[in-house]
């Protein structure tokens, strides 16, 4: 790895620390340039704003993720514990990376290029999973389903369809911390059950 990736990674760590324990709002550039002993103009070499170095953590989280998940999948033979991987994937996320989460941000996110750019390749990484627990359960012969891409997409846009009413419902109401979110999770899940049960043949 060549001298400016080292440091560039190094940020990302230090960043990825800092955002997951404290937050965004909570978090300067001056506080990972001290956590590093790094100059701020070193920071702002690499990422031009604290937004830009936050979108960057985020892509690196997520592709974590992801790969994980992925990964996991591979080794599943059944939908039922493709399911299982699937839900233990979101599960660690939430319990690693809850304070990293701006859902500020993330509610008008069409104001933030970078930000919607890396989502929109998040979810699409999820639509993939959806597919590959869908096309294990037809290799097994316990689903039919005529058009898996189309159904993945689907249900993918119920599983954001309750994440968005309960956080946009929490942001007016009550506010957003880890249990709320596992909630989400929960109810997201029996949702994805339910929803596959409909396809067995």
């Amino acid at each position: 790895m060549e001298q400016q990736d080292q440091k560039r990674e190094q940020i990302l760590e230090a960043a990825l620390k800092r955002f997951a324990h404290f937050g965004l709002s909570k978090t300067t550039m001056n506080d990972i340039a001290g956590d590093l002993n790094f100059s701020k103009a070193l920071l702002y070499y690499y990422f031009p704003d604290k937004l830009s170095l936050y979108a960057a953590v985020l892509e690196k989280v997520f592709a974590e993720i992801n790969s994980a998940t992925a990964q996991a999948l591979k080794g599943a033979t059944t939908p039922e514990q493709a399911v299982k991987v699937y839900a233990n994937g979101r599960v660690t996320f939430l319990e690693k990376y809850f304070p990293l989460l701006d859902f500020n941000k993330f509610l008008n996110i069409d104001k933030y290029e970078d930000l919607k750019k890396i989502l929109e390749a998040a979810n699409e990484a999820e639509v993939q999973h959806l597919k590959s627990i869908m096309e294990i359960g037809v290799k097994a012969k316990q689903y039919h389903i005529d058009d898996i891409d189309h159904t993945a997409r689907l249900l993918f846009d119920v599983i954001q369809g309750i994440r968005v009413l309960h956080i946009t419902n929490a942001q007016v109401q009550f506010g957003i911390d880890k249990k709320f979110l596992n909630v989400i999770s929960d109810r997201q899940q029996e949702i994805v059950s339910v929803f596959l049960r409909g396809l067995r043949c």
